[in-house]
């Protein structure tokens, strides 16, 4: 009978023991991990990933591309800026998603076309667009420079018109209505 009580007891304190390394063991990670959440969630957002896109930030991010492959910065020029403009409010206004304005038969309108070739100056020029989810109430839904940025690069033309060194002007466009958010680029050839 002793060697019975001799061995629940070694068994409880064995068990007591291990039990209470785990249990503290399991705590300790517990707490970690809140800390590590409370860490991240406290880490400010960089200013491209809150949106809505800025054009201010997307000539950033092209520019650090640009530079990234040993390209020179595009320059900002307010007439290309005007002309990308028009084209996103023009794209949510008819509501199309597509170079070609449709019954126009042209990716520019008269306006856009005297804006790039008369006041910039330009030989030739392109365009990139980014249509993304907007809601004005919730952040959640707003799409950013960066997720604008990211979509054109992760498109083969796109990404080569950025990084294209022919270009050397450029100007952005942002237009959003209830539910979409429209980001226009365009590119200017001297």
């Amino acid at each position: 009978m002793k060697k019975v009580i001799v061995i629940a007891v070694i068994v409880a304190l064995t068990i007591g023991v291990g039990g209470g390394v785990w249990l503290k063991t399991r705590l300790d990670a517990q707490a970690a991990a809140g800390v590590a959440q409370e860490q991240k969630q406290e880490q400010p957002k960089s200013k491209y990933d809150v949106g809505p896109a800025d054009p201010a930030e997307l000539l950033e991010l092209v520019n650090a591309e640009r530079q990234r492959v040993g390209v020179a910065p595009l320059e900002f020029d307010e007439s290309v800026q005007r002309s990308a403009q028009l084209k996103a409010n023009d794209m949510i206004t008819k509501d199309y998603r597509q170079h070609i304005i449709p019954g126009l038969g042209d990716m520019y309108t008269q306006e856009m076309r005297y804006l790039i070739y008369q006041r910039a100056k330009c030989s030739h020029s392109s365009e990139n667009y980014y249509t993304g989810a907007y809601h004005p109430k919730s952040d959640v839904f707003v799409s950013t420079s960066r997720e604008a940025f990211n979509g054109w690069m992760s498109s083969k033309p796109h990404r080569e018109a950025i990084q294209d060194p022919k270009y050397k002007k450029t100007g952005f466009g942002v237009s959003t209505n209830n539910t979409t958010l429209v980001a226009v680029q365009h590119f200017c050839q001297i």
